[in-house]
């Protein structure tokens, strides 16, 4: 029979006491993961009740500035309205741009309103298709703004822009070092930041709106001297229809959020070739202060899908915050 030295047995006491450390090392990781996954539920099931955004604004969590929606083209005040209700549990006031009587502000029996949601667009819709292109709007919406600073006695407030509302609330933003500044933080949500490859040039928008449009090119350019910077107060929230593909490494910088042409491409609605890296990640994690964004995610959904959508409304709580 095999004898056992001392320095064997020291051997053996060190491996067991050096497996069990594994062992309860990763029992606390596993336990750590389910702790996380189980906080994420929480979160996801949390973010689209009263109770969780009531509790997010009246905390330190948040900051209080005024948070304004902006909608995309051919939109109403309908399109946010799921969302703006939810978060200021009804508690909102609207602004609708009318050149003839100036702004409208429904305050809907509130006197002082921190979340609002407005319409860029006159009433009469078929002149805005005659006359209407983005730097009027990015105009519009600073006599709006200017308004809104005014109502509620702030000199900053919080832009959540859905598709083309986006490209207007950044261009609203690069009017003036004002402009600019009056924002504490912007969150873009299924904008074309590089335009879209079909649009129709005899409407003053969408040629706006085109990849190779003189509004794109120098919009882009003004604000990447700003990122180069270091500004991190941009979020973007991206989307891709994974209906459309059989899995994520089929994924392209064409892909859109409902398949089409027409759609926004993920590559444009996270610009500046980040695209590549969201879909490398987990979807629906974001990356903070990443080269370009201080927020950065990508969900699967429809474009219209994004107006009300977990994801999305996760990074309204980082908007929102300090």
């Amino acid at each position: 029979m095999k004898r056992y030295t001392a320095s064997t047995y020291n051997w053996t006491k060190q491996l067991s006491i050096i497996i069990g450390c594994i062992l309860i090392l990763s029992n606390q990781v596993k336990a750590s993961a389910d702790n996380m996954i189980k906080q994420n539920k929480n979160n996801n099931h949390n973010v689209q009740s009263h109770q969780f955004w009531n509790q997010h604004f009246n905390s330190n969590k948040s900051i209080n500035y005024p948070v304004i929606f902006i909608h995309g083209i051919n939109a109403t005040l309908a399109d946010w309205e799921q969302t703006v209700n939810l978060v200021s549990s009804a508690n909102y006031c609207t602004m609708s741009y009318q050149k003839e009587n100036k702004n409208w502000i429904d305050k809907r029996g509130n006197q002082h309103c921190n979340i609002w949601n407005i319409r860029y667009y006159e009433p009469n819709l078929v002149k805005e298709l005659l006359i209407g292109n983005l730097t009027r709007y990015a105009n519009r919406l600073k006599e709006m703004i200017t308004l809104i600073k005014q109502q509620t006695q702030q000199d900053k407030v919080i832009l959540i822009a859905h598709s083309m509302g986006g490209l207007v609330a950044r261009a609203y933003m690069n009017l003036d070092k004002e402009s600019w500044n009056s924002v504490h933080k912007i969150l873009t949500v299924g904008t074309p930041h590089k335009g879209v490859p079909i649009a129709p040039p005899i409407i003053n928008h969408w040629r706006d709106l085109h990849k190779n449009s003189k509004f794109i090119t120098s919009l882009n350019k003004a604000w990447k001297k700003q990122l180069e910077s270091g500004y991190k107060q941009w979020g973007v929230v991206g989307a891709i229809n994974l209906k459309k593909y059989p899995s994520p490494k089929h994924i392209k910088a064409t892909s859109t959020d409902s398949g089409g042409p027409s759609y926004i491409q993920i590559s444009s609605s996270i610009p500046f070739g980040e695209w590549k890296e969201a879909i490398e990640n987990k979807i629906d994690i974001p990356t903070l202060n990443t080269t370009h964004f201080g927020y950065r995610v990508y969900t699967n959904n429809h474009h219209d899908g994004l107006l009300f959508d977990k994801t999305v409304l996760q990074a309204i709580i980082w908007a929102t915050s300090p």
